[in-house]
């Protein structure tokens, strides 16, 4: 019997550990089945499903009745959209800045893209008064034009007894894609002109002449000043119709804004049978110019001759009606560069030289005389 019993405990042995072994191999493939299929650890799933939407466009801007006036209107918009959506956000303060005086404001409105919004207000003192605010979505296709406008009705009287009597600002941006793929740093090659000894005033206008020759038009900045510079008297003249004066005399001419300089250059486009057009690119975001130029397109931009002081008025004229500004340490470059690892931007100064300078400095020079750009396309 003890011969067969060490038999039978053998025999029981070997099938509770064939047993163990079945029952542990079940439940491995069962767990190695369950984890293949469960979401939580899939290759893709879960990266996929936590992935951010990536944005396509990204811009901000200001929009200044007349930066540095005794009051002033400002708009601070921002667009905004993801790269699969075909919506466009868009957002937009109106604030009225009237520092040193009370002013009386009475109704306004903002309007993008013919879309009014009326508003009311009451009397003000101080910077940063926001007055309403706007935002919507739109259908976007890619590179949509999208126009700003606002007015408000005010009655305010300067220390000097200017009177004041509403205020306009506003402005066209392109909402484009793609500012986010521009190259790290570029700069155009843009031949020098210097703006003396013919037109010791005449920035803009040599300004003018540096672009439309790096564009291959043949033309001398003298041509352009005599016959086809608007210019009028240089006290009486609003900038934004006319030259204030003659570029050619030094002390008695105030130069102009961009819808000057925008009409010069369409006219001698024209007359001279070009394929260009120049745009007012002012209240542009920062990026819209730099995208400009990564596409070869310099850029006149309204800065200062000495970035180390900020601008400033030295006296107010009264043209039919209305407060014309005229500014010590303006001047008109062309923005020809940028280096964003170097944080520096390249410009050409009718005065003589082309330099490179800090780029945060040049964007804040940049915003304090309005932010006034033309581009010629």
């Amino acid at each position: 019997m003890k011969k067969y019993l060490s038999s039978i405990i053998l025999i029981i042995l070997c099938v509770t550990c064939a047993a163990i072994f079945y029952v542990n191999a079940t439940n491995f493939e069962e767990t190695e089945a369950a984890s293949s299929t469960s979401p939580a650890s899939s290759d893709n799933s879960s990266d996929v499903k936590d992935e951010p939407a990536r944005v396509s466009i990204d811009m901000s801007g200001t929009f200044l009745s007349e930066y540095l006036s005794p009051v002033n209107l400002r708009i601070e918009w921002s667009l905004y959209k993801l790269e699969k959506e075909q919506n466009l956000y868009i957002s937009a303060e109106v604030y009225l800045d009237t520092p040193e005086q009370i002013t009386n404001a009475g109704a306004g409105y903002i309007s993008v893209n013919g879309d009014k919004r009326e508003f009311t207000t009451n009397t003000m003192i101080g910077t940063s008064n926001l007055l309403t605010a706007y935002s919507t979505y739109v259908r976007a296709y890619g590179n949509d034009s999208i126009v700003f406008d606002a007015y408000l009705d005010v009655q305010s009287t300067t220390s000097a007894g200017d009177a004041l009597k509403g205020v306009r600002a506003g402005g066209t941006v392109v909402a484009r894609e793609g500012y986010g793929d521009m190259p790290s740093s570029t700069v155009v090659d843009l031949d020098l002109i210097s703006k003396f000894p013919e037109l010791p005033s005449g920035d803009e206008i040599t300004a003018l002449c540096m672009v439309l020759n790096y564009l291959k038009y043949d033309v001398s900045k003298e041509d352009l000043n005599d016959l086809y510079l608007t210019k009028g008297p240089a006290h009486y003249t609003d900038t934004f119709v006319a030259n204030a004066g003659n570029p050619k005399d030094t002390y008695n001419s105030y130069g102009c804004m961009p819808p000057v300089i925008v009409n010069a250059a369409n006219k001698y486009i024209s007359v001279n049978g070009g394929d260009h057009y120049a745009a007012d690119f002012s209240g542009q975001s920062v990026e819209a110019l730099y995208y400009e130029v990564s596409c070869g397109r310099p850029v006149i931009v309204w800065a200062c001759e000495n970035f180390d002081t900020t601008p400033s008025i030295f006296r107010t004229l009264i043209i039919d009606g209305k407060s014309v500004y005229l500014k010590l340490n303006v001047n008109t470059l062309v923005l020809m560069g940028y280096d964003f690892n170097k944080n520096t931007v390249t410009l050409a100064n009718p005065s003589g030289v082309i330099f490179n300078m800090d780029k945060d400095l040049f964007e804040q020079r940049f915003a304090q005389v309005g932010s006034y750009a033309v581009v010629i396309k």
